[in-house]
């Protein structure tokens, strides 16, 4: 039976959808509930929907719905306990009388709130069945006198016409269901007044308050506490997003995440489910938004959960009161994998990152960086926080992540997260106070990489980003020197390196290192610093006795794309960007599908001037083999010729930035020679009209063809049976 008006994309319908679960099973043991297509079908229980109707009327007309009462005259009720506790700041209050409350109250009670060394309240019923002047349980006793004083008829159509999406004629103001149902809320600019009164069906209230039981928590650690203090845990339901503006922090509550399933599960099944409602990430419970996103990726969720419908609640027209906004829908299984493993250790590595106690957090402090229990307190109640600090690094982040987490094939939102965590990394780099905390990270996995670029290829500024970040030695990444990172042991106050320290996180140091070089100013100059700080490190390792690795370019540029580099062509704030971007990854290993998104260039390549002096430094610096058959069976600069030095290599780099060009080619001649290779002579002067920009082209790496073809260019002319040849 398909009940097409109760969409869950309002969270005041997806609990009428679990309330009528549990009204139904009173008469149906077997009705089971699931949604097909975004509808809520009924499946096992009444065969017509007429006897759907006529049971709910009954049960309206009878009065025989879950017992839903806060306060009573004759009786102490919990609302009673809930005040003793709030003056006393503490739970014992509530929790003696939970203790002798009858079953009956506390299926309802224990979704409201969770008594322990103080009170946590469920944020989907505000601070303990209120939200300002909202009060659920009067609401909720205002629609059953409503629907048992209605007529049969009167009740019944509206029944009929509300489960089937018609227009509903009967509804009745003042339930208080505006933070579930945003029709229930305030209508500004509409009638005679400046605003009307929201409406809707009373079978909405009474039926979203059924479904209320099933968000039952408990006092636990289940949710993950780093103390051994007992905290409120409720199924599906998180911490609010960080904020990204000053003026959100105070606006978010909380976050429910609905699990929709397309298996019919009945009500023992469901209510296992919300028993059992609860993520995991790295052995810890997943206390907020990026958490939640990345378990359910990572993780995967069992108990036939098709999607996840995340709603926000926070506070809009009244700082009392709070609406529900779906945010985003979170498919799962195969619909929505792709690239999915290497999708989830992305969300994985990001969430890791925020999650741990040195990453700046907004809001008051307190041990290690981390909110303390008394704040969250307040936070639920809704109470201004006492010295709050916004930071601003978190949220974007989140944001970022949870955009990826809906949708992990849209490259757009795989982008907005790495520029997220650059401009994060960068503001932690240059705060003092930011890097005491000494925020570590993994790099992100290179299998996620093509999803940034969709079905296209990339653009020259990503290529030129790719050849030279990829180039860089497993050993000396380039995150070392576009952020202020370490990958070792901090030992005597010294961080030592050798050819075989291979980074496996990354951490913002107290004192800036020295080789963190990147930073404001020219790009060409900015990378100059970088190829003269690497081979000061390349030095520095190769006095530890240790084996030096093979140079390797496994995104060769080509010729083209260096060209518009040493002309100017390129957008450099694009190239700079996607430089941060990538240096954010493993660049450990290649994988294959990343071969395989670069595209192959044939043709031989047309050398100028600039071309010409980057073909014959580039080998005295980037330790790759260069062959030349006529003249070497190998590698022309081999270890045994003693001809290519990482000294050398700084005083030709030196050399170049200076602008010195002819000394420059006179010092490359000189050690070619060593190897055997000797160049033609030319009685011209040798120039460039930007030395910084023709150093950075230095860590382009091209392929050992053109690297070959432009260096024999320089070898003295030599008579073959053929004619010349090197001329």
């Amino acid at each position: 039976m398909a009940l097409p008006g109760l969409s869950p994309d309002s969270l005041g319908n997806y609990l009428a959808s679990l309330g009528l679960l549990r009204v139904l099973s009173r008469n149906w043991t077997r009705t089971r509930i699931a949604w097909l297509n975004g509808v809520l079908r009924v499946v096992g229980g009444p065969p017509t929907l007429d006897e759907l109707l006529n049971e709910l009327v009954r049960i309206a007309d009878s009065r025989d719905w879950t017992r839903y009462n806060k306060k009573d005259e004759k009786k102490k009720e919990w609302s009673d306990a809930q005040k003793e506790g709030r003056e006393a700041k503490s739970g014992t209050p509530l929790a003696l009388w939970q203790a002798k409350a009858p079953e009956s109250q506390l299926q309802l009670f224990a979704a409201h709130a969770v008594p322990h060394a103080r009170v946590s309240f469920n944020p989907l019923l505000g601070s303990g069945g209120n939200a300002g002047r909202r009060d659920f349980a009067a609401g909720w006793k205002k629609a059953v006198e409503a629907l048992a004083n209605a007529t049969r008829e009167k009740k019944k159509d509206a029944l009929r016409s509300w489960l089937l999406g018609q227009p509903v004629t009967w509804m009745v103001e003042g339930l208080a269901a505006g933070s579930w149902f945003s029709g229930a809320t305030k209508l500004y600019n509409s009638g005679q007044s400046p605003a009307r009164e929201g409406q809707i069906t009373p079978w909405a209230m009474v039926l979203a308050c059924e479904g209320l039981a099933f968000f039952a928590g408990g006092a636990s650690r289940r949710l993950g506490a780093r103390s051994a203090r007992a905290v409120g845990a409720f199924p599906f339901i998180t911490r609010p997003i960080a904020a990204s503006a000053e003026n959100e922090a105070e606006r978010l509550l909380g976050e429910v995440w609905t699990p929709l399933w397309s298996r019919p599960m009945s009500l023992a099944e469901v209510g296992m489910l919300f028993s059992r409602g609860r993520a995991e990430l790295r052995g810890r419970g997943a206390l907020t938004p990026a958490s939640f996103a990345t378990a359910i990726r990572k993780r995967g969720v069992d108990a036939g959960v098709s999607e996840f419908l995340r709603f926000t609640l926070r506070r809009t027209t009244s700082s009392n009161t709070f609406e529900p906004r779906l945010e985003a829908r979170f498919l799962l299984g195969a619909d929505a994998r792709g690239d999915g493993k290497a999708v989830a250790t992305a969300l994985d590595c990001t969430t890791a990152l925020i999650e741990q106690r040195g990453f700046p957090k907004d809001g008051k402090q307190g041990r290690g960086g981390a909110p303390t229990l008394e704040v969250l307190e307040i936070e639920q109640r809704g109470f201004p926080r006492d010295g709050k600090r916004f930071v601003g690094l978190r949220g974007p982040i989140e944001y970022a992540l949870l955009g990826v987490a809906s949708e992990p094939n849209r490259s757009e939102a795989g982008i907005a997260l790495l520029d997220a965590v650059v401009r994060a990394l960068d503001r932690i780099d240059r705060n003092r106070s930011f890097r005491e905390a000494k925020v570590r990270w993994e790099p992100l996995p290179l299998e996620w990489l093509p999803s940034l670029f969709a079905n296209e290829q990339p653009g020259v500024e990503a290529r030129l980003a790719l050849s030279l970040v990829s180039a860089f030695p497993p050993t000396l990444p380039f995150a070392a020197f576009r952020f202020g990172v370490q990958w070792t042991r901090e030992q005597n106050g010294k961080y030592e390196y050798d050819w075989t320290t291979e980074p496996e996180q990354f951490e913002h140091s107290k004192v800036a290192p020295a080789h963190w070089v990147w930073g404001p100013g020219e790009l060409a100059r900015v990378l100059g610093s970088v190829l003269s700080r690497r081979l000061l490190e390349e030095a520095a390792r190769d006095g530890t006795n240790t084996k030096r690795p093979q140079g390797r370019a496994p995104l060769p540029a080509t010729t083209s794309q260096i060209r518009q580099w040493l002309t100017g062509e390129i957008d450099e704030l694009l190239f700079a960007t996607w430089l941060s971007r990538l240096a954010l990854f493993n660049w450990r290993s290649i994988p294959e599908e990343v071969r395989t998104r670069i595209p192959k260039e044939g043709n031989k390549p047309r050398a100028d001037g600039e071309l010409a002096l980057l073909g014959l430094f580039q080998p005295l610096i980037d330790w790759r083999s260069l062959i030349v058959r006529d003249l070497a069976p190998n590698d022309l600069l081999s270890k045994e010729t003693g001809a290519r030095t990482t000294e050398a290599a700084r005083a030709l780099v030196m050399l170049i930035r200076a602008g010195n060009i002819d000394a420059a080619v006179r010092l490359a001649g000189s050690r070619y020679a060593v190897a055997g290779a000797h160049l033609a002579s030319f009685n011209v002067p040798f120039a460039t009209h930007d030395p910084d920009r023709l150093a950075a082209a230095l860590l382009f790496p091209l392929s050992t063809y053109d690297r070959t073809t432009l260096f024999t260019r320089w070898l003295r002319p030599r008579r073959q049976p053929k004619g010349e040849a090197h001329v």
